[in-house]
């Protein structure tokens, strides 16, 4: 399988609210397949390739309704949720967003950011 097509998108300069954003892609393997929201960050060793996530939810005690994992109270019937429901990594660091797609082995990953970097 080969990437066939790169499209950026560069991130305003004035958008301010994340300054480590610097682009999102799209990558197309063999005229056949793309992935959108691949996001292009600037890091402390340089930029890397984000893969495309979407932000974890879980349901109210009360309603069950859906709410993001970083709210304090429902956004249906106001109930006061826990803030420490989230599942936590090995680090502590509370889990609050999963890939959508992402490579399977270090390889697959190189490959995918050198061909995003280099365009």
């Amino acid at each position: 399988m080969e990437i066939t097509e790169v499209r950026i998108k560069l991130m305003e300069d004035d958008s301010g609210s994340n300054e480590r954003l610097q682009a999102f892609c799209s990558i197309t393997f063999d005229d056949m397949f793309v992935i959108r929201d691949l996001k292009i960050i600037e890091g402390a060793k340089g930029f890397f390739v984000a893969m495309p996530s979407r932000k974890l939810t879980d349901r109210c005690h009360n309603c069950r309704t859906k709410n993001h994992l970083r709210s304090r109270f429902c956004n249906q019937c106001g109930c006061r949720l826990d803030e420490n429901r989230a599942l936590r990594d090995a680090d502590g660091r509370a889990k609050l967003h999963a890939d959508i797609a992402h490579p399977i082995n270090q390889m697959c990953r190189e490959k995918i950011q050198a061909a995003v970097l280099s365009s």
